[in-house]
């Protein structure tokens, strides 16, 4: 009924010392307890409806109260069910019968001071409420199951069984991988006086098993911890002391090797969220709360309560490869499945509730299996649900498992805003939020304390902010307004190095934020040199000065659009025309590196699809020259752009940027710039030139092909003469599959204009080729675009 006590041989580290000392401070405890009351006790059951019922209980008198009984419901996750399929039992309200024996209720009462001694509960605290009474027939049985939280405070149940003549109806009850059963002798035959009793953990798994004859007659209590009163605090005893304070040193020497990562002190039972607090914990789990609360206290520490689930990802073989299943439940047990390799391993902390009980809008924090601290090594915790999924032919043989505690978390006080910053954006954005309004209602002392604290928040939110690369894929261009928020609030910090931080660290790791506020007004702030390192490694796409020559780097739309606040803001000012300009120079710079001769097809393969910045970005970039005056930059562009038309398409992007700057050039300055100028005249040269080459269309059916052309064999040879015929259309080939598919990879490999089609008619199967005009099509609808593109083009002259 107790758990074993395990002491550790090798103490070399805090975590395995404090187990060590944990484990040898705790006494064993138990999680039921059960045995038998005064042969000559009565309860005085009496039944509305019935009358005295007199014990043993006869089976005229069990009729008689079965009649009176209603069958008992059962709880399914938040739904309360009839099945007697999992529940065959019969109940009785208390407001329905009465106990009038004398010294049923006093006896009960030292009954249940005895069973919280043996629980390691308080045993001034505990108290009985009577809940029901069950009627078990021949053939009842209740399934294994957890008890309800039926009322407030409830942290166990007690189970009476008073005498009557029946078979079977024993109780099992488990905890973790402890299993103790009860049969009630003492109450189960004709002569029998004495009830009988088992009390357990509401947690705890239990089932009754079934009644084979007569009737079994019980009583069932909830057993309550009432509140706690004031009391006089005790000096802990000197043993106590001790070993507060060895737990306290072990504590701080893990805090001051990794102050970031907190301890988990797992509980040997799994708490409700409801029942999750220091004054609701069971046996040895109280024990351990009255070691390390005050040890962690003692060197500056948070201690919270949460809810623990660890989630288990590995290879499992059942050695069946057919079509594979999926289920949930003990699925390794079920079937022998042989565990591999691990592929996943998490933890998280989940329904925060601090000592004195109130719970934290914290969310789901992550922690670290390796910060777990149990009697019971973590890879012998028993799962508490399992799902197999089989071989499927692609994917499957993986086998996942949860495993639920409920523990004591604790980490550095002097680095908790770091530890919240981990639950997420959702808890932590509202809490700065919240802590930067207040800091100007802070009392002088302690302002600087409470700036300290948001600064520590700020910087834990930077480390925590979630990746969102531009290259990786389409989003909302909006920042999001929470985003926006936290830049506004995080320049009410006034703190250089945190901004500095956030443009490194996130900028660099969400590349659609938008950062034009920011970096204005941070530079207002602190001046325009504050921050040129950072703003540096941002147009330059965040690469690693070792990667500079590696290959060229994509200017972010939202960095062109921080470049221009700046490189238009009014008035004059050296310093910011002197950052500006140099930001601009290392961007064109690595615009026009020349292409990268180990790669085809264009400029950029690192970002993928966007391996180019696009018109909007290119227009921006161009903006900003203007805006600086630098000429040489606005030519070194313009230039890069149309040597390279692959990369930046005159209808994609050089038409459409033209058609963006040559307006707002006039209205700014009355007039267009020299380099853009000459842009403008060259674009419009060259689709002149352009659309005067008119496509001519095809005068025959013959088909021009490479002239290598390699293959002699009878079909290809069939194909040459088939392009060069300048009356024939059309060729059917009858060949084998094999035949085909050569065939047709050769016309694919010369890029001649003929379709392809197979006639399934004949045997075998015919390659139909036919000649068509694509290449023609192709050069008429180029050549209309470009008369589109020159119309477009003369308009902004």
């Amino acid at each position: 009924m107790a758990r074993p006590r395990k002491r550790q041989q090798d103490v070399s580290s805090p975590s395995q010392q404090l187990v060590a000392i944990i484990n040898h401070a705790s006494r064993a405890t138990n999680y039921c307890v059960g045995g038998d009351l005064p042969g000559d006790l009565s309860p005085g059951l009496e039944v509305e409806g019935v009358g005295p019922i007199k014990l043993p209980l006869k089976p005229t008198a069990a009729k008689k109260l079965l009649a009176r009984c209603q069958l008992a419901p059962y709880g399914k996750g938040t739904e309360t069910l009839v099945d007697p399929g999992v529940r065959n039992t019969y109940e009785l309200d208390p407001k329905h019968f009465q106990l009038k024996g004398v010294e049923w209720n006093r006896a009960i009462e030292q009954l249940v001071e005895e069973v919280a001694q043996k629980l390691g509960l308080p045993t001034d605290r505990l108290e009985a409420r009577l809940y029901k009474l069950l009627l078990y027939k021949s053939g009842g049985f209740f399934l294994p199951h957890r008890d309800s939280e039926k009322a407030d405070g409830m942290i166990a149940s007690l189970v009476v069984v008073l005498p009557g003549e029946f078979g079977g109806g024993g109780l099992t009850v488990r905890h973790g991988a402890f299993e103790t059963s009860y049969s009630f002798r003492a109450a189960n035959h004709l002569r029998a006086k004495a009830p009988s009793y088992a009390a357990f953990y509401a947690d705890c798994e239990h089932e009754v098993e079934q009644v084979t004859s007569g009737h079994r007659l019980c009583l069932t209590y909830n057993l309550v911890m009432t509140p706690q009163a004031e009391r006089t605090a005790k000096g802990a005893t000197p043993g106590q002391s001790a070993d507060v304070d060895r737990v306290a040193e072990s504590i701080a020497t893990w805090v001051a090797k990794d102050p970031r990562r907190p301890l988990v002190f797992a509980f040997d039972h799994h708490y409700t969220q409801k029942g999750l607090s220091l004054d609701l914990l069971k046996g040895g789990d109280r024990q351990l709360a009255e070691l390390v609360v005050p040890a962690a206290q003692k060197v500056g520490c948070e201690v919270h309560l949460a809810q623990v689930e660890r989630h288990l990802v590995q290879f499992a073989d059942d050695g069946d490869y057919g079509w594979g299943y999926r289920s949930r439940g003990n699925s390794s047990k079920s079937r022998k499945i042989e565990i591999g390799e691990t592929y996943e391993d998490t933890l998280d902390g989940a329904e925060w509730v601090n000592l004195e009980g109130e719970v934290q809008p914290w969310g789901t924090i992550p922690l670290q299996t390796t910060s777990i601290l149990s009697w019971q090594p973590i890879d012998q915790w028993q799962p508490t649900t399992e799902e197999y999924e089989g071989f499927t032919g692609n994917e499957g043989n993986t086998l996942d498992r949860w495993y639920h505690r409920s523990a004591l978390v604790v980490w550095s006080r002097e680095r908790r805003y770091w530890f919240l910053a981990k639950a997420g954006q959702e808890a932590s954005f509202p809490l700065f939020s919240k802590m930067i309004s207040a800091l100007p209602r802070v009392a002088k002392g302690r302002r600087e304390e409470a700036r300290s604290d948001t600064i520590q928040l700020a910087r834990g939110i930077i480390a925590e902010w979630p990746s969102n690369h531009y290259w990786a894929g389409d989003r909302a261009q909006e920042t999001p307004g929470a985003h926006i928020k936290f830049t506004e609030q995080l320049l009410k910090l006034r703190d250089r190095d945190t901004i500095a931080a956030f443009l490194s660290q996130v900028a660099m790791r969400d590349q659609w934020l938008d950062l034009s506020s920011l970096i204005k007004q941070a530079c207002l702030e602190f001046g325009w040199d504050a921050f040129s390192a950072e703003l540096a490694q941002l147009v330059r796409g965040g690469v690693r000065e070792e990667e500079a020559n590696r290959s060229a780097h994509l200017l972010l739309p939202r960095d062109a659009a921080w470049l221009f606040v700046l490189a238009s803001e009014a008035g004059s000012d050296s310093a910011r025309e002197l950052l500006t300009r140099k930001l601009l120079t290392t961007t064109i710079q690595d615009l026009c590196q020349p292409s990268d001769p180990s790669e085809t097809g264009g400029l950029r393969r690192r970002f993928g699809a966007r391996s180019t910045p696009d018109q909007a970005t290119l227009s921006l970039l161009l903006k900003s020259l203007v805006a600086v005056g630098d000429k040489d930059g606005q030519s070194q562009v313009t230039r890069f752009l149309q040597q390279n038309p692959k990369d930046f398409p005159l209808a994609d992007c050089q038409v459409p940027v033209l058609e963006s700057l040559i307006p707002w050039s006039n209205e700014r300055d009355g007039s267009v710039s020299p380099p853009l100028r000459d842009w403008l005249a060259s674009t419009h040269d060259h689709l002149k030139a352009e659309v005067a080459r008119k496509p001519v269309p095809p005068v025959d059916w013959v088909r021009s092909y490479p002239s290598k052309f390699t293959c002699s064999c009878q079909y290809c040879r069939q194909v040459r003469a088939f392009l060069d015929d300048p009356e024939a259309e059309t060729i059917s080939i009858k060949a084998n599959e094999q035949s085909r598919q050569h065939v047709s990879l050769s016309m694919r490999n010369l890029g001649v204009d003929v379709k392809e089609d197979l006639d399934r008619s004949s045997r075998p199967y015919a390659l139909v080729l036919t000649k068509t005009r694509a290449s023609y099509d192709r050069l008429v609808k180029t050549h209309e675009l470009n008369q589109d593109l020159m119309k477009r083009v003369a308009g902004l002259k």
